[in-house]
């Protein structure tokens, strides 16, 4: 039997869910463990951006934070995540040598790149970008928004614009990244969300307004 997202995001629950588990290059946020549950697509498309991202930057890790619950609902402290189709995915940062640092929690980033904890680490603009035009090219998954501070979705957009190679991406990038209306600016991970899977026409529902 088929994997079911049932409702919206913000008002839904979730069916034979599949659990993203840690792997070499997929690490989980201890805080997110207990909501590592999401619709197949959802999952397999984080296995793949991870696999993906350790062969084209060696040494990336992704950091995954909240999915959602085995069986959908209210998550606290999210607004959605009770469909099975949002993951929150930590940002790839740089210490101050421009050296690749792996993290087990979420840092904030400001406009300059800059870690607001005064850590000293960087936002990791070209593995950031990788990591978005993954999403973008993923043939498996159809991703519906990506989360981000407004000042780091403009960081992002800018540093691809300067690169021929990332360029032509920069268009669909523009409509896919956005900051929610109604939650905290986004300014410490991605929050990717994937379209209503095929065959579920009648029970899944696409989030009427931009909210996290």
């Amino acid at each position: 039997m088929m994997s079911l997202s049932v409702g919206s995001p913000a008002k839904g629950w979730q069916r034979r869910a599949k659990k993203l588990r840690p792997s070499a290059d997929l690490r989980i946020k201890p805080s997110g463990r207990h909501a590592m549950y999401g619709h197949p697509a959802l999952v397999l498309m984080l296995q793949r951006t991870a696999s993906q991202m350790r062969r084209e930057a060696p040494g990336a890790t992704l950091l995954v934070g909240d999915l959602s619950t085995e069986f959908g609902g209210p998550l606290s402290g999210h607004h959605s995540h009770q469909s099975g189709r949002d993951a929150d995915v930590g940002f790839f940062v740089v210490d101050s040598r421009n050296r690749p640092q792996e993290l087990d929690h979420f840092v904030a980033f400001d406009a300059s790149g800059k870690a607001k904890d005064g850590s000293g680490l960087r936002f990791d603009d070209c593995r950031n970008w990788l990591m978005i035009q993954m999403w973008l090219r993923d043939q498996r998954a159809v991703v519906k928004y990506v989360f981000v501070a407004t000042v780091l979705r403009q960081r992002l957009l800018d540093s691809a614009r300067r690169h021929p190679a990332f360029r032509k991406y920069v268009d669909s990038a523009a409509t896919l990244l956005i900051q929610p209306r109604n939650s905290s600016a986004h300014d410490d991970h991605f929050h990717v969300r994937i379209a209503c899977p095929s065959r579920h026409e009648g029970l899944c529902q696409e989030q009427g307004t931009v909210n996290d």
